[in-house]
């Protein structure tokens, strides 16, 4: 076995052991939601960014095009319909008076996670490029939707009153990206379902962890197609399907096709 081989390796049993290491020590010490985040997710990003310096400039730069506009959207229309909540922020001040500020750090932290993996243990491609003629397609996408979100916000806020908020999110922001993705370009859904499983496991730790912990709740329970009860916490099927089972695959989605090769 080569060194890099090896190096790998040795990356990968880290990173499988972290979540549980990462869930003991939220139930040692008393973190909250920007704890948690930087425990889950800030701690494995930054070992994945020194292991792999190479992937860290083009990777942020995608997150934070991505995250931001996505944690507008889908954060506001979820609470202000119940799907879900972050009871406690350490921040008084909430974005739009209801998003917790912890979102903007967990979208871009979740998503730089999801690529640097990928590019480190899948991909392996080092561009010089950290944005393609794509990404600014992406960046106009992402402005539009915006725009359209705040125009609806001023003009008739009760349009974002969305009944099955989470299913239909879900469904319009990941899983049709997703499928049109896989259809486009068959050769990534290897690569596509290795770092889903890792991110499903890592995603369901968490999931856990917080419901324990107390770092948000589901209070609607009408706006949901089922409940799943495990280890004493119970939490909606679409939680499973969008946010444990589709989020990171739905991320790499967007990031093949506007900011990678597609290879």
């Amino acid at each position: 076995m080569d060194s890099n081989k090896k190096r790998e390796k040795t990356d990968l049993i880290v990173l499988l052991l972290y979540p549980i290491i990462a869930t003991l020590i939220s139930f040692i010490i008393p973190t909250g939601v920007l704890g948690s985040i930087v425990i889950f997710f800030g701690v494995p990003s930054f070992y994945l960014s020194y292991r792999a310096r190479e992937h860290i400039k083009k990777s942020l730069i995608f997150s934070i095009i991505l995250g931001i506009p996505f944690t507008i959207v889908i954060d506001y229309i979820a609470n202000v319909t119940r799907a879900w909540i972050v009871p406690v922020s350490i921040f008084s001040y909430k974005f739009l008076g209801h998003i917790a500020l912890e979102m903007f750090l967990w979208a871009i932290l979740y998503s730089y996670f999801i690529i640097m993996f990928y590019e480190h243990f899948l991909d392996k491609s080092v561009s010089k490029k950290y944005y393609t003629k794509n990404t600014r397609y992406l960046v106009i996408l992402m402005l539009v939707l915006v725009g359209i979100f705040f125009l609806f916000l001023i003009a008739k806020p009760t349009i974002l009153h969305i009944p099955y908020s989470y299913l239909v999110m879900g469904i319009v922001f990941g899983a049709i990206p997703l499928v049109a993705a896989v259809l486009n370009f068959p050769r990534l859904i290897s690569k596509f379902l290795k770092t889903g499983a890792y991110f499903f496991f890592l995603a369901l730790t968490y999931e856990i962890t917080a419901l324990k912990a107390g770092w948000w709740d589901f209070p609607t329970e009408g706006e949901f197609i089922g409940w799943i009860s495990f280890l004493g916490i119970r939490f909606p099927f679409e939680e499973l399907l969008v946010w444990i089972m589709l989020t990171a695959i739905a991320v790499l989605a967007y990031y093949e096709y506007f900011d990678d090769d597609k290879k």
